[in-house]
């Protein structure tokens, strides 16, 4: 049986990003999923219009009974639009000796607010690793636009205690690291284009080589290395942005 990723977001409709992207991108590395939805949204490639969140009881009730029957090896937590949601996930990961990787997805790569930042800022202390990009990693430090990524890396590691990693689409393909407070980079070829759900992915493919017993320092290496490949494979299954296809 292979090891299992535990995959809570959202939906997104058009499939590109999301649950779809987590599932996807877990087969793809050799993990088996299970997933929580956390919300409904309304997107496509071109633009995204709205929220509707899942009752966070629903949500608690089916973290419980996966975990109850499924062993799960680490766990990524996508979208999470409301505090209450934020809650419930906490309330039930909080026990689990796992890897946990957080994405807090604030905006769609579309346009338009996704996720919810008090909820984020929640859930940094229940997890063990953080992958916000610079703009994300920004609003989680309550910073404004001239602290370098190694600094609001930090900043976040002091505050929550999770490791963080400030992903390069805003940094020329470089990924900044704070683990344990000491701060490294990783670099690899990038490409500028704007293709739809590569966080997800990326974050994704980081929770399933920690489930798989990597170091971080080899997690992150080796998603870098799967998303590119990732995007290099990228569809246009609609009108307007390309998605990445894991």
């Amino acid at each position: 049986m292979p090891k299992t990723i535990l995959t809570i977001s959202g939906l997104d409709p058009s499939g590109g990003a999301g649950i779809h992207a987590d599932i996807k991108t877990a087969k793809s590395i050799g993990l088996y999923s299970t997933s929580i939805i956390t919300a409904l949204t309304v997107q496509n490639s071109c633009y995204s219009k709205s929220v509707y969140p899942v009752d966070p009881d629903i949500i608690r009730e089916q973290i419980r009974v996966v975990v109850e029957d499924i062993d799960i090896n680490c766990v990524k937590i996508g979208l999470v639009p409301s505090l209450d949601i934020s809650n419930a996930i906490s309330e039930e990961i909080e026990e689990m000796d796992v890897p946990k990787v957080l994405d807090p997805i604030l905006f769609a790569g579309t346009g338009g607010k996704l996720g919810d930042l008090d909820a984020y800022m929640h859930l940094l202390s229940y997890v063990d690793v953080a992958t916000p990009n610079l703009s994300e990693a920004r609003s989680l430090a309550d910073a404004g636009e001239a602290e370098k990524a190694e600094d609001l890396a930090l900043s976040i590691t002091k505050k929550y205690g999770c490791n963080v990693v400030i992903t390069g689409g805003e940094l020329g393909g470089k990924d900044v690291v704070c683990e344990n407070e000491k701060i490294y980079t990783v670099t690899t070829e990038f490409s500028p284009v704007n293709i739809h759900g590569t966080g997800c992915v990326y974050s994704t493919a980081v929770a399933c080589y920690l489930g798989l017993g990597n170091t971080l320092e080899d997690a992150v290496r080796k998603a870098r290395i799967f998303v590119l490949e990732s995007v290099k494979k990228a569809l246009r299954p609609g009108k307007c942005f390309p998605v990445v296809n894991p």
